[in-house]
């Protein structure tokens, strides 16, 4: 499983292969600077956070998601509001979709992850976070909204839960700015942008190794990468099931039928065991469309957890489209821009992606660490 880190390393642009020595100096500093109990630490809310299913890292005192103690939305009289659980749409009978440049598209998901908590450098406790979220995602990107809403938490099995996660309660609006024009088009998840990737499963497996992995084995990242591209994401049903191709000839993914996501429904599941973990992305077999997630350990020493555990289980229970956001106060702003690389490839006028070179040849298998 990934956390925020790893996250942006994945996503900044143009950025050099990060070591794991250095993210692991990053993640000090970060908890050397975060001290004092009771202080939350609170990502930044942008590309990150619209498809945060990973793990995620907590502080001693306070919880690594933006919720805040607020029992729910700032919202004018008349607005759209936020029910507290999503109506399930059943697999197969998501309509297509073609929304306008000015419309919005609206995910909402109920997600469980693993959560770490921290102190003085060290893991003091883990369990699994659950929330519902709805996201409202501008059909050519300019701007978004981001509701994020705590559901009880779960503990791991022989662990209690941390007094940390008493703190679930609440959630919290999240500004999401326009897509920054001098990061790289692969970061955009737009459906202006999505609708012009490649409706071929070998030009879409070609897409999946442009972006630079890191030390991760390339095999990995692609697959990462896949995940990136369907998770809170909408693009037509011809590069759906393109990607899908493309993601299941990435050396090491497994294909199962009949897994579940957290809302019961059935789907066709590629997945990859990275870390301990078999993580699989499970969509509906007929329309392509992400159903849910799915992180199961497999390998109890690696993943530090009994085998069969259930680390990470989502469902995107529904997708639509709105013509305008809700009118929502106090807000987190969105600061994902002063996030800077050099300068990198933007996409053309017409949203097409911009080429990048890739990180791998596609078709051979990376070497395993």
């Amino acid at each position: 499983m990934s956390d925020e880190i790893q996250q942006f390393t994945d996503a900044r642009p143009s950025a050099p292969s990060y070591p794991e020595q250095a993210r692991r100096a990053a993640r000090d500093r970060l908890l050397a600077e975060a001290t004092g109990r009771g202080r939350v630490w609170r990502p930044r809310f942008g590309w990150q956070a619209a498809g945060a299913f990973g793990l995620t890292l907590a502080l001693a005192g306070g919880l690594g998601v933006a919720l805040s103690s607020r029992p729910g939305p700032a919202a004018t009289p008349g607005a759209m509001t936020v029910t507290s659980s999503a109506n399930v749409t059943a697999p197969g009978q998501m309509a297509e979709l073609d929304p306008r440049p000015d419309q919005f598209i609206v995910f909402e998901s109920e997600t469980m992850n693993l959560t770490e908590v921290m102190g003085d450098s060290q893991t003091t406790g883990r369990y699994l976070y659950r929330t519902y979220r709805k996201f409202y995602q501008s059909a050519d990107g300019h701007r978004g909204l981001l509701w994020i809403e705590g559901r009880s938490p779960r503990q791991l099995p022989g662990r209690p839960l941390p007094e940390e996660a008493a703190q679930w309660k609440g959630g919290g609006w999240n500004e999401i700015a326009a897509y920054c024009a001098d990061w790289p088009a692969s970061t955009r998840r737009d459906y202006a942008y999505l609708r012009t990737l490649p409706a071929t499963p070998a030009a879409m497996r070609a897409l999946l190794y442009t972006r630079d992995g890191g030390d991760r084995p390339a095999d990995e990242a692609a697959f990462d990468r896949f995940g990136e591209l369907m998770r809170e994401t909408y693009m037509p049903q011809a590069q759906r099931q393109a990607l899908f191709e493309a993601a299941k000839a990435v050396p090491g993914v497994e294909e199962a039928s009949g897994v579940k996501d957290s809302a019961g429904r059935e789907g066709v599941a590629l997945g990859r065991v990275i870390d301990g973990v078999l993580e699989q992305r499970i969509l509906d077999p007929k329309t392509f469309m992400l159903l849910g997630e799915r992180g199961t350990v497999v390998d109890a020493k690696a993943a530090d957890a009994p085998a069969g555990t259930v680390l990470t289980w989502t469902a995107q229970v529904k997708v639509s489209v709105v013509d305008r956001l809700p009118d929502v106060k106090d807000a987190t702003k969105d600061s994902k821009c002063e996030m800077t690389g050099s300068q990198s490839p933007s996409p053309t006028e017409s949203g097409a992606p911009a080429s990048e070179t890739p990180s791998a040849t596609p078709g051979e298998p990376s070497a395993t660490p």
